[in-house]
This record gives structure tokens, sequence and C-alpha cells, in this order.
């Protein structure tokens, strides 16, 4: 008979909770803290980590071994394979709507995809996917979303700082997810950023009933509003259609589905691709030979209709410093592992950056390596998955590549690159594993001649 997986010793578990599990939480799983992540850069958060996973791999084998606090169970995934098993087997037996999960997006979403199970989680990604345009290469509304992103990054000037840059990207958000009527609705974005500063805390923090709503129907009313060429346009014309969305459960009704309930997440995906966004113009300023491959690329869109080169920089970035810091799932029956038992209702943890810079695994770990997103190594067994795989892969990868490959092409090709000196000093050898982007500032001069292709 199978016997249990290992269970890691106090010890263990007391410098797995040091080196590992804190200081994920300490930064903030939704809402980055930046102070805590100017502690995190300095204590070298993801090598400590790190390290920690190879000691345990090396004394417990292969695992995924657990750790036992007070009210749950949490198997740290040591093994590659065993990071693929869990993504491909999503949503069952592994459903991503875990315990802490949920109660930190019930803060602010309560009905997202990301935290429903059966029978409400498929048509509730039917709906995601559908509104974002999941399979297909450039989402319907791309050209617009070009424009958007053009017309505001055209704002930029001198020294800019993290928040200053985040305002700029915020309001892009807000006009691609809501309309343009949004560009200015800066307390929409400050209710979601006090409601996921909430949800750090997941179930120990008290939930902001009335702020959540007075949220939420903001979003509704933009929903309602349906301005064309925005996300909550097709949100609003698939509540229309009632019949835009299948499920098998003919019992499930349009309002169970909650199309709105689906647009928090997408504002909050894109604060995500602007930490990856800010980190990698500091990276190009201090690579001059990938800077100029992006510009060519730009000068003949011809040859790269997609910018293959821009969005291989953007999920090189994405590799590098994970946005995600934690992917987790929780089992809902008695799963296998080597022999081994792990009981119904664990929550694996698989820690990004301990998979995306082992540099016993990949010679490039330390590396701004983009080609390996061209040349297929990123395709290797071994898991780089900054969208996630499997089912619950990331529904807006195609929506986020777009945007953030033209964002990083338009600043190339118009402006130069100032790295402050300190971020300069980090960059300039070996990618550090841990990087504060609150921390980074960049001045954008704007280039005397206008780009060859680009218009004046």
């Amino acid at each position: 008979m199978p016997t249990a997986l290992p269970v890691a010793s106090p010890l263990d578990t007391g410098l797995a909770l040091q080196d590992v599990f804190l200081p994920l939480v300490a930064q903030g799983a939704i809402l980055r803290r930046p102070r805590l992540g100017t502690l995190a850069e300095q204590l070298h958060a993801d090598d400590r980590a790190l390290r920690r996973v190879r000691h345990l791999r090396r004394k417990y084998g292969e695992g995924p071994v657990l750790f036992r606090f007070p009210g749950r169970t949490i198997a740290l995934v040591l093994a590659p394979d065993d990071v693929c098993r869990l993504l491909a087997e999503t949503p069952e037996p592994f459903t991503a709507a875990t315990t802490d999960k949920a109660g930190a997006l019930r803060h602010f979403q309560p009905h997202s995809v990301l935290v429903s199970d059966p029978p409400l989680r498929a048509p509730r990604r039917e709906l995601n996917e559908q509104v974002l345009d999941t399979h297909q290469p450039v989402h319907r509304h791309g050209h617009r979303m070009l424009e958007v992103v053009r017309e505001e990054l055209d704002t930029m000037t001198a020294t800019l700082s993290w928040d200053d840059f985040r305002a700029i990207w915020s309001r892009i958000a807000r006009r691609i997810v809501l309309g343009d009527s949004a560009r200015d609705d800066t307390e929409v974005s400050a209710q979601l950023d006090q409601l996921r500063a909430d949800a750090n805390w997941a179930g120990f923090h008290r939930r902001r009933d009335e702020l959540r709503h007075h949220f939420l129907a903001a979003l509704g009313s933009y929903v309602d509003e349906a301005e064309q060429g925005s996300l909550v346009e097709i949100v609003h014309d698939l509540g229309a259609d009632h019949g835009g969305v299948d499920s098998a459960d003919a019992n499930l009704r349009l309002g169970d589905l909650d199309p709105a309930g689906q647009v928090p997440h997408w504002l909050f995906a894109f604060d995500a691709a602007g930490i990856a966004l800010w980190r990698l113009f500091a990276v190009l300023a201090t690579r001059p030979a990938a800077l100029e491959q992006i510009v060519a690329e730009g000068n003949h869109p011809e040859a790269s209709p997609l910018l293959a080169e821009a969005g291989a920089a953007v999920q090189e970035s994405l590799r590098l410093w994970p946005t995600t810091l934690v992917v987790l799932r929780e089992s809902d029956a008695d799963t296998e592992w080597r022999g081994r038992i792990a009981p119904a209702g664990t929550e694996f943890a698989i820690v990004s950056s301990v998979f995306h810079r082992d540099e016993q695994a990949l010679d490039f770990a330390h590396r701004f390596e983009p080609m390996i997103w061209l040349d297929g190594r990123s395709d290797a067994s071994w898991p780089i998955i900054p969208f996630s795989a499997g089912p619950a892969e990331c529904p807006g990868r195609n929506v986020v590549l777009l945007t953030t490959s033209a964002a990083v092409s338009h600043v190339s090709m118009r402006y130069n690159l100032d790295l402050d000196p300190t971020t300069r000093a980090k960059l300039a050898g070996r990618m550090p594993t841990t990087l504060n982007h609150a921390t980074i500032r960049l001045g954008f001069w704007r280039q005397n001649c206008t780009a060859e292709g680009d218009s004046p």
C-alpha cells in the first residue's frame, strides 16, 4: 500500500518558512509591497529559495514534500515533471481555486474564473476566452489597442519613477478594458489597489464589502455603456446575446456567470504586464545589441507583423523575474506521486523562480536571452511558465503580448533610454534573481530623428 508523501522536519519547516514561504507572502502576491520588495532584493530572496529547494530535494527526493501548518497542508513542488503534471491536470483533480487564492481574490473579484469550481468554472473560462479572443493570434480590437498604447506612451517625458510609469500604463489598461471614457478614472484604479492590498492578507483581512460594491458597480456601469472598441463592449454583447456562452448545465443562467465580474482580473493582469515592461526597459538600457534588434524589427513590420523580437524580450523579462511569484493548485482527492500519497485537500505550491533560474538545468538561467523564445529552447521539458500552462493558462496571453510588444517596439524607436546608475550596476553582468521594479528610474528622451517607417 502506498505510503504518504514525506513530511518536512520541524527544522526544515522553519527554514523553508524563512527562505521560501515568508518572502513570497511578504512581497505581496496580489499587490506588491515596494519596501519589502527592496528587502527581498537585498536578501537575494530568490537565490535563497532555490538553494532551499535543492537542499529539500537532496534530503527528501523529488517530492513533493509536505509542510504541516495550522489548518492546512502545503506540498512544495520540487521536480519539473510534477509542475507539468499539476498544470496539465487542472482543474481535476487539481483545482486552481485553492483555499488561499479564493481567500485573496474574493476581496475584489469573488466570481472570477480563477476562484470558480464546476459547474461555473468551464463556462466562465469560455466567457473569458471569447472576450479575450484567446485562440486568435491578434485580438479583434488589436488595432485599437495599439493606438491606445502609442498615444499614451507618447506622453512620456524626462525621468520617470515606477509610480509615474504605472500611472501611464494604468491609463492604457483602463482605455483598453473599459473604454476611453475611463482614461482619467483614477478612482476606480485606486479602489482596486485598496482591495488588492487587502487581498494580500487573504482571509486574514476583513472584507470591505461597501468598497467592493462601489468598485464592482463602477465596472458594471462601464459594461452597460459598452464603449466601442473596449473589452467591456464584448462583455455587454455576450450578455445581450444570452447565448454567447455555452454550458453543459442547462440550469445555469447568464447572471450566474457574472460576465462583469471577470473584468477586475483584466485590470489586475495589466498591472503585472506593466511591471514586466518596466524591468525590460531597464535591461534594454544596458543591452544596446538587443535594443537594436527590436528597432530593426520595428522599422520593417512587414517582416515581423507580430513583433517577434519585442515579444520574445517581454517573455524573457517574465522568465527572469516572474510576476506570478507562486502558482497554486489544490487536490480534490488523494493523489499518487511516485508510489506515495498526498491526501485530498493538499495545496501544491510551484515557486516560479525556482524553475526559471536553475542554472543546473538551464545554461541561460541568469542571462538575458530573448532568443530562447524564438529558437524552441523555451518549449523544452523543463517548465518555463510565464503565463502558466495547461487548461488554466492565462487566457489573455495574446492581449498581453500584443500590447507589451507594441510598447517595447514603440519606446525603442521613439526614445533613448537613460537608466539610473544603481540599477545599471545591478544589470551590468549576471541578471539578479530578485529585482525590485519599484526602485528603478528611467529617463525617456525623444529621439531627434523620426525612425524609418515611423510616421512623424
